[in-house]
Order: C-alpha cells, then sequence, then structure tokens
C-alpha cells in the first residue's frame, strides 16, 4: 500500500475518506511518520456492560478505600516498579 502525502490526502479527502468507509487501509506520510486514517463505528466509541461492571468494581474499591495514593513522581515510580 502506498502512502499519500498530506498534500495528496488534502486534494483527495472525500476520496480518501471513502476508501477507510470501504474497509481499505488509507496511509498518510507526513515527514517521516505514517497515519492511519480508519472508519470507526459508534460501538467502538460505546462502553461495554463488561467495561461498565469493571468501573463499577473500581469506584466501589476506592469509595472503601481499597486504593492506592502516590503523591509524588517517586512514590509513582517505586508503585510502578513493584507492579
Amino acid at each position: 500500500m502506498e502512502a499519500l502525502s498530506v498534500r495528496d490526502y488534502r486534494n483527495n479527502l472525500a476520496a480518501s475518506f471513502d476508501r477507510a468507509e470501504n474497509g481499505e487501509q488509507v496511509l498518510i506520510r507526513r515527514k517521516n511518520q505514517l497515519y492511519a486514517l480508519v472508519s470507526i463505528g459508534r460501538e467502538d466509541l460505546m462502553i461495554t456492560p463488561e467495561l461498565q461492571a469493571r468501573i463499577d468494581e473500581a469506584r466501589r474499591s476506592y469509595a472503601e478505600g481499597k486504593s492506592t495514593v502516590c503523591t509524588s513522581k517517586e512514590e509513582i515510580e517505586a508503585f510502578l516498579n513493584s507492579l
């Protein structure tokens, strides 16, 4: 797959979006970086029931004081290193 330059992408926005909507991978090259234009659906932006259950459990744990509080960069690093 050939990557579009930013100029080509700008000049062909509608066609690029159409290609992404049809499932084709659209790559855009800016300097030495590659970016991908992808189509996402509404479901990709929603919280699933499973994720909501995990969020609810985390909130309960936090409310019960079952959490770790870090107040400095050093404490955060120590905690992350302990995992």
